[in-house]
């Protein structure tokens, strides 16, 4: 089984008429997942407009928010030519569409037009600054498919030769599983990481090594301690050691509020992870 349908969604920072950090990893990452997979690729670029909607102001500044506007536009057409071209050489069949509307607005129809595909892949922003981290939310909580989250810095392409699941044994984690199986099923290696305060604490990576063993090549399980780290920061470490070429695992196992005000293994990991990350909610 492989993904067939890949979708890429792109943003625009609203405070540049620039594209976002990290989008080019994202885009690399897509073409190169593509080619390995034999997938066709679904690009759409999230534009906002920039409105000015107080009744009397100057009309230069009516004329000044359709210059950065129509600037916002030539930019993701030249974007859009560039990936054209990029889709050529990689051989890979993609259509590429531009939706220039509020930047909430915008993300919505991105998330909507994600839903009749295998698997989105989206940039994980440079800076915590940027509008990508409302792309990422909203597709992980409205889109219904499972997302490739892109650091900035990845150039590794898409590799799955060492893949690694964060494994609590949720609901969550087990749809990650399940979304991930046809790249797991192919790896060379899939290591299971099982965190928690106390390591010989007992969380059922045994159960998810044995249903594994029946599809994968070699499956380990490693139970981690977080001692005074944490649970993102003990993840992202032993990643980072080991080498891995992606983690699995699911998003937000608590409230998105509580995560929002206490923080949460999910916010920690799109701060601290250097490596692409599947997340399913």
């Amino acid at each position: 089984m492989r993904y067939r349908s890949v979708f890429l969604g792109l943003g625009y920072d609203e405070t540049a008429p620039s594209p976002i950090d990290g989008g080019h990893a994202a885009e690399n990452y897509a073409m190169a997942f593509c080619a390995n997979e034999q997938a066709h690729l679904s690009v759409y670029m999230a534009v906002p407009i920039l409105h000015v909607s107080i009744a009397g102001l100057l009309p230069l500044a009516h004329s000044l928010a359709s210059e950065v506007n129509a600037e916002r536009r030539k930019l993701a057409e030249e974007a859009e030519k560039r990936l054209a071209g990029a889709a050529t050489s990689a051989g890979v069949i993609a259509e590429v569409q531009i939706v220039q509307d509020s930047y909430p607005e915008a993300c919505h129809c991105l998330a909507a037009a994600a839903r009749p595909s295998d698997i989105v892949v989206v940039a994980r922003p440079a800076s915590g600054l940027s509008l990508d981290e409302s792309l990422i939310e909203v597709m992980l909580f409205t889109s219904g498919r499972p997302v490739l989250v892109i650091p900035p810095d990845w150039d590794k392409g898409a590799s799955f030769q060492n893949i690694m699941v964060a494994w609590d044994g949720g609901t969550r984690a087990a749809r990650a599983v399940g979304d991930a199986m046809p790249i797991l099923t192919r790896a060379g290696k899939v290591e299971i990481l099982c965190v928690s305060p106390d390591a010989s604490k007992n969380i059922g990576g045994a159960g998810l090594a044995a249903h594994l063993a029946r599809h994968c090549k070699t499956v380990t399980v490693t139970d981690l301690s977080t001692q005074h780290a944490g649970i993102a920061k003990t993840l992202a470490a032993h990643a980072a050691m080991a080498g891995a070429d992606l983690l699995v695992m699911g998003a937000y196992g608590h409230s998105r509020l509580r995560e929002m005000v206490l923080g949460g293994v999910t916010n920690g990991m799109l701060s601290e992870a250097n490596l692409p990350l599947l997340l399913s909610y």
